[in-house]
């Protein structure tokens, strides 16, 4: 496994999980899959010449992609949220690339519906995927991708497993535009700072409203 970079969206397997609050990094990778021409697979566990790389543990749907000389694999975990580093931690030491090489994407309930924040480390805030990424990683160096999705008014479980209401899919549209921007330029080999500065201060009810980005953001913290 020779892949420079990794992408991994956070989310659950299966159809009933599909549009829930709680896959919204799933769904911006299938956006740029789309958007390059990619197709999603089963990971293989073996190598081509037969000798085992994962566990049975390791599941996952994968599309390889490159970009210049350099591969990458973008990776939806079939193991759940607070499973997601059982595939994080045995792709990075088998490809023997460190946690600055993962870009995560994942849901966050601490930013509003239309916001989205990029960090190049931290804690996991809470979240559960992350958390589980950190203890393999043994790191929390990694970059990060979180995207807004409200905050509940009871029950967080019952919140993140819904799906979107058709108003707020119309404030998602633009926000998954620009993740998989975001995306695209980290491959590219954007720097996470520069991508932080671009980005952090965007704001879709805001550039709804035509009141467009604002930039004041660009460097703030979880």
């Amino acid at each position: 496994m020779d892949h420079v970079r990794f992408v991994l969206g956070i989310g659950n397997p299966g159809a009933e999980y599909d549009g829930t609050r709680h896959n919204i990094g799933f769904e911006v990778l299938d956006l740029l899959a789309a958007r390059m021409g990619l197709t999603f697979r089963r990971l293989e566990r073996k190598s081509p010449d037969g000798k085992k790389l994962f566990s049975g543990k390791v599941k996952a749907h994968v599309a390889e992609g490159r970009i210049g000389e350099d591969s990458f694999l973008l990776i939806k975990p079939l193991t759940y949220v607070n499973l997601s580093g059982d595939v994080a931690g045995p792709l990075l030491r088998v490809a023997e690339r460190e946690p600055d090489r993962l870009f995560v994407v994942l849901d966050d309930l601490n930013l509003p519906l239309g916001r989205l924040r990029i960090r190049p480390a931290g804690s996991a805030g809470g979240h559960n995927g992350l958390k589980s990424i950190e203890a393999a990683l043994m790191s929390q160096a990694y970059p990060r991708l979180r995207l807004g999705i409200g905050e509940p008014d009871d029950s967080t479980v019952d919140f993140v497993l819904a799906r979107f209401l058709p108003e707020e899919r119309e404030v998602l549209g633009p926000v998954l535009d620009r993740a998989v921007d975001i995306v695209s330029a980290w491959l590219s080999g954007e720097p996470t700072e520069s991508l932080m500065g671009l980005h952090n201060g965007f704001d879709a009810t805001a550039a709804k409203d035509g009141a467009g980005d604002d930039d004041s953001g660009g460097a703030s913290g979880e």
